[in-house]
Formats: C-alpha cells, structure tokens, sequence
C-alpha cells in the first residue's frame, strides 16, 4: 500500500481488489475512474486511455463487448462497496487502486513498460492531498 491512513473499508476493499485477476483490475480500475463519486483537480484521462489500451491487449475481445457487470459478481460487489465510501476514503481507494496496478506484474513486457511510464500514481496521490 502507497498510504498509511487508510481507513478499515479502504484496507477491506483493498483486500478484495487484490484477488482480482489482471483483466478484472483493469476494468473496474476503468469503470471506477470513468467514475469516481468526486472531481479531481488531476486530469485522469491520460490514466483511463492508458488502462483501455491495456486492456485491448489482455483481452482483444473487449472492444466489440459492452462490459456488464452482472455478469462480473466481484466487480459489482466492489462497486458497490465503493459507493459507500466517504469521499475521502474514495481519493484514498482510487490512489491505491491505481498503486496497485502500478506494482502488479502483468507478465507482458509492453503492458509493464506502458504503465510504468505512463501511470502517474505519486503525481495523481500529490494532487488529491491524502498523504
């Protein structure tokens, strides 16, 4: 974890998010910051284009699919789980949710270079004030 302050729900939450398959994180990392319940002073579109090209990669199917999250019961679980969140524990989740996609190892050398070098998390973290 990149924060030291996170809450019980955040930690909780966290948890779950972690058990996720590399496909399934990218795509609630999309839905939820398509998304986020606030408006960050960061411009996030850069992280939201970065995430859809990676997951163009790990699943070609994608693009000619509209994501239903009934049919992802985890995904709708932690949805919903976030929807709950004060808004400050939103900021907190959505920086170690995007931490976590920058640490994970997606055993693709294209996939791990594009995120590395495009994947602002401490830049995004700075603007949101949740140290």
């Amino acid at each position: 974890m990149l924060l030291d302050n996170n809450t019980e729900k955040v930690t909780d939450l966290l948890n779950i998010y972690d058990d996720l398959n590399d496909v399934d994180k990218v795509r609630l990392a999309i839905h939820l910051l398509e998304d986020l319940g606030f408006k960050p002073t960061y411009d996030i579109n850069n992280f939201i284009k970065l995430l859809k090209n990676v997951l163009l990669i790990l699943d070609p199917e994608s693009k000619n699919v509209i994501t239903n999250f009934a049919k992802y019961k985890n995904l709708l679980f932690i949805s919903a789980k976030y929807m709950e969140l004060s808004l400050e524990e939103k900021k907190k989740f959505s920086v170690e949710m995007l931490f976590n996609i920058f640490q994970y190892d997606f055993k693709n050398e294209e996939i791990n270079t594009k995120i590395n070098e495009q994947l602002n998390v401490y830049d995004y973290c700075y603007s949101l004030n949740v140290l």
